[in-house]
């Protein structure tokens, strides 16, 4: 008896020898790379606190009257959105109308980068990597208004934020930023 359980093991050691794949590829394999000298990593390594994963930034109340978005010089400004280590932004647009829209509108929120460059050809009525979000607004719209969330991929580490608006009415926009990795 003990003499064919032994060949049975031997068989099986030796296929394992011979094909170690086929032995663990029930299992799943799992391989180890093994980085040269210069990648040594020397000493411990810690996270002082957790990484975020994702952050609501608002902007809200941002009185924005009549300005077209060609106008870049007249934008309203709401801020700077800092996207940090974030890879993605959700953004949400809202607001209420002040009065009863005589003709269908376009609100809008534009995010572009912080940088000098940037903000010059902005002034030069030049958008240059912009992010954005517009809702419409009906003729004879309820007050408030909103606009379906919009993810964008995020390319800078600070974004201004302006608004813009095409109708009459002056607007009390909220401006929602999801940010994501």
């Amino acid at each position: 008896m003990k003499t064919p359980l032994r060949g049975i093991l031997a068989v099986a050691l030796f296929v394992m020898i011979l094909h170690p794949t086929a032995a663990l590829a029930q299992e799943g394999w799992v391989g180890v790379l093994n980085f040269p000298e210069v990648q040594t990593v020397d000493g411990g390594v810690a996270v002082a606190e957790p990484v975020p994963s994702n952050e609501l930034v608002r902007f809200s109340d941002v009185t924005v009257t009549t300005v077209k978005r060609h106008q870049t010089v007249r934008l309203i400004s709401g801020g700077v959105l800092e996207t940090g280590p974030f890879t993605s932004v959700s953004l949400s647009l809202g607001g209420f109308v002040e009065g009863t829209p005589p003709e269908p509108a376009t609100i809008g929120a534009v995010l572009v980068p912080d940088e000098d460059f940037v903000i010059n050809a902005l002034k030069e009525g030049v958008y240059l990597f912009p992010i954005e979000v517009t809702m419409k607004i009906p003729q004879d719209s309820l007050p408030y208004v909103g606009a379906r969330p919009e993810t964008h991929q995020l390319s800078f580490p600070r974004y201004r934020v302006y608004f813009y608006n095409s109708s009459p009415r002056t607007v009390k926009a909220q401006l929602y930023a999801f940010l994501l990795n």
